[in-house]
């Protein structure tokens, strides 16, 4: 069975612990998680690219430009996951990656719908991908996702 190469870059350890979690549940754990921008372009540099990316909306306008570039050069053909809401008055990280001819699969707000993650990995993942179980309906309480 194919398994889903995942990188998470969020600079919060709550989201990061959630989102893998979250992946865990939905049978995908070839997970890395990234709290920074040098991270997060080491493993999207190694031999086996990420199939899925998943980053804050909310990240550093410089962040965002520099990850965006960084991934538009060297696997322009991982999916992107954005998680959470832009900025006010910042980069709009999901239209610049567009106008770069990046894949944004998705942009979800929190708190996370399982549903609409399982929907999520499977377009990423075609039919190779089988969830482990659809009755989830959220990792975490809105309260807690910020």
């Amino acid at each position: 069975m194919y398994r889903l190469n995942v990188v998470i870059y969020h600079t919060r350890p709550a989201q990061q612990i959630s989102l893998h979690q979250a992946c865990n549940a939905q049978g995908i754990f070839n997970v890395r998680i990234a709290d920074n921008l040098i991270i997060a372009t080491t493993l999207l540099a190694r031999r086996r690219a990420p199939d899925l990316l998943i980053i804050d909306h909310a990240m550093p306008s410089a962040d965002g430009k520099a990850l965006l570039q960084h991934l538009s050069l060297t696997c322009p053909s991982t999916a992107l996951l954005l998680i959470g809401q832009p900025r006010p008055a910042h980069l709009d990280i999901a239209q610049q990656a567009r106008q770069k001819g990046l894949w944004v699969v998705n942009e979800l707000a929190w708190p996370l719908s399982m549903p609409a993650l399982q929907r999520t990995l499977q377009r990423v993942g075609g039919s190779r991908h089988k969830p482990a179980v659809s009755d989830f309906q959220t990792v975490m309480m809105r309260a807690h996702a910020h």
